[in-house]
């Protein structure tokens, strides 16, 4: 059983689900709004962001099509960040006392959901792994390398280059130039969305 394949699930939970449609830039939810539900999205791309004292914008989580987030909201009574659309995305909605009550009584989805917030956190740490990398260019080409898939050698970007410098940690302008550099000393070629790695990933 998996909780992003409706069909598959018990009959009380696929019951209690229900859908939500949001338009590009519309929240799901605010940080500190009550937490109620657990979510998959369906179709479309969500960032779970917060926002530090400052006013500087942190991702959290980019979530894509067949993934789960705010998986914390069943054990909290708020949620720690906002969700937003970032572009037009189909959401299936799981309220949190039902989705308890079935992971108690069914031990094969209360594994498939530990295994998938296992995954999430190795994610997690692989990303502030990258973070803690001081020279932007090691930073970048670690990131490119850990996104190609074996034998591959290429990424194609589903996010603005401006979004996928604040995931790193750089402002855009740094990401601009440190790939300027990466093109200029022949170890990328690139097109708007899209960069090519000169040498297969190991």
């Amino acid at each position: 059983m998996d909780i992003s394949i409706q069909n598959s699930l018990p009959r009380a939970l696929q019951l209690a689900a229900t859908e939500q449609i949001l338009v590009t830039g519309q929240a799901l939810f605010h940080r500190r709004d009550e937490a109620q539900s657990i979510f998959v999205v369906q179709t479309g791309r969500l960032k779970l962001v917060r926002y530090t004292s400052e006013g500087k914008l942190v991702i959290l989580q980019v979530v894509r099509a067949g993934e789960s987030f705010a998986e914390s909201a069943l054990f909290s009574e708020m949620y720690g960040c906002d969700a937003v659309a970032e572009m037009p995305s189909r959401v299936i909605v799981y309220p949190k006392q039902v989705l308890l009550t079935v992971l108690r009584e069914q031990p094969d989805l209360a594994a498939s959901f530990i295994n998938r917030l296992a995954l999430k956190n190795q994610s997690l740490k692989d990303r502030l792994e990258l973070q803690n990398i001081r020279s932007a260019r090691e930073r970048v080409l670690q990131y490119l390398l850990h996104l190609i898939q074996t034998g591959e050698t290429t990424v194609n970007f589903d996010r603005p280059i401006k979004d996928i410098a604040v995931e790193l940690g750089l402002t855009p302008e740094a990401l601009y130039r440190t790939l300027a550099q990466m093109e200029r000393e022949g170890i990328i070629t690139r097109t708007q969305r899209q960069i090519t790695l000169r040498t297969p990933a190991a």
